[in-house]
């Protein structure tokens, strides 16, 4: 019983899609070449981000580069100035514990 009205609905839908649906020749003409440029728009687009993901990334690459070695020999200067600026200067404290009291938690 379920079968045989699903038969027949899937039928009626059918007629009455065909009815709907039912088209001229030059309509679907149309219908295929606006798909079609649309088609070529959307693959135009797709190899457009391409090269320009080829072209861009080597230059930010090598941008990233530059800053990095900038930065290594800023800190490379840094740490040469801390240095010399320990030795001379003298901001090291030295000291020695002589009691500690293990009673107060701090």
């Amino acid at each position: 019983m379920f079968d045989s009205s699903f038969r027949q609905q899937a039928a009626a839908w059918q007629r009455q899609f065909q009815l709907q649906h039912r088209g001229s020749f030059l309509q679907r003409v149309l219908a295929w070449l606006v798909l079609g440029v649309m088609l070529m728009v959307g693959a135009f687009l797709l190899l457009f981000a391409l090269v320009l993901s080829w072209v861009l990334i080597p230059i930010l690459i090598f941008r990233h580069r530059q800053r990095m070695r900038k930065f290594r020999e800023q800190a490379g200067q840094y740490q040469q100035q801390q240095q010399s600026h320990t030795r001379s200067g003298g901001q090291v404290i030295e000291g020695e514990v002589i009691h500690k009291d293990d009673a107060d938690p701090r």
